[in-house]
């Protein structure tokens, strides 16, 4: 199958204390258990570009690739973790996250941050890497908003892809492709501090005790209306 020119591109590792094997497992029960869907964190807003993109395309993806540096100490061993528990979505809407799925991310109580990011993702297809069939050069990605080059920090960005001749580039496989889905793309609030051994468990049980604890502990977030743009 042919790539997309344009597409949400994400380079995954270690994150929030789990290696990504265990990441992989755990969004894998949670795709089963959704039907195809599963919400997959982000750092980063990618809110208007996300826009530019659904405005291109009618069935936008989300490739992704294995990060080729090392993970960073505060993803390998993060002074604490969370699941976020409520999300709102490119129209500020609330949008009710299912209760067999959790979005987790580093914590830390000296320098909390209020928001987190996920991509609305499906997929008929199990979520384990394989050998990949294609690989994206990244001299060949662009900013869809901007048109820059993919800089190193970008973890997730919105790219186009231009044809390139040079060939002293990294190449990244692609080991996980997916499509993206309404809502597409969501902001996390209400952090939920989980236990460091929770990270280890069966995430279908560690699922269940956090909603219940969000249950119990927050009243709903009152629905936000939207209006269409003029």
């Amino acid at each position: 199958m042919s790539l997309p020119e344009c597409f949400c591109w994400s380079r995954f590792g270690t994150e929030a204390g789990q290696p990504i094997e265990e990441i992989l497992d755990r969004k894998e029960q949670e795709r089963v258990a959704n039907g195809g869907m599963f919400f997959w964190g982000i750092g980063n807003a990618l809110g208007p570009s996300m826009r530019e993109l659904l405005r291109r395309t009618r069935d936008p993806e989300v490739l992704f690739s294995p990060m080729k540096s090392a993970p960073r100490a505060e993803d390998v061993a993060p002074p604490a973790v969370v699941a976020w528990t409520s999300a709102e979505t490119l129209n500020g809407d609330f949008y009710p996250l299912p209760n067999c799925s959790l979005v987790t991310s580093g914590h830390d109580p000296l320098a909390p941050k209020g928001t987190h990011y996920a991509l609305v993702c499906f997929s008929d297809n199990p979520l384990v890497t394989s050998p990949p069939e294609k690989k994206i050069a990244l001299t060949e990605l662009r900013n869809l908003l901007t048109g820059r080059p993919i800089a190193a920090s970008q973890t997730t960005a919105v790219v186009e892809r231009q044809a390139t001749d040079r060939l002293d580039t990294p190449m990244y496989e692609i080991a996980i492709r997916a499509r993206l889905v309404h809502p597409y793309f969501l902001t996390l609030r209400d952090p939920l501090l989980l236990s460091e051994t929770a990270l280890h468990l069966d995430w279908a049980a560690v699922a269940r005790e956090a909603w219940q604890r969000r249950k119990v502990n927050h009243s709903p977030r009152p629905l936000r209306l939207s209006f269409p743009e003029a």
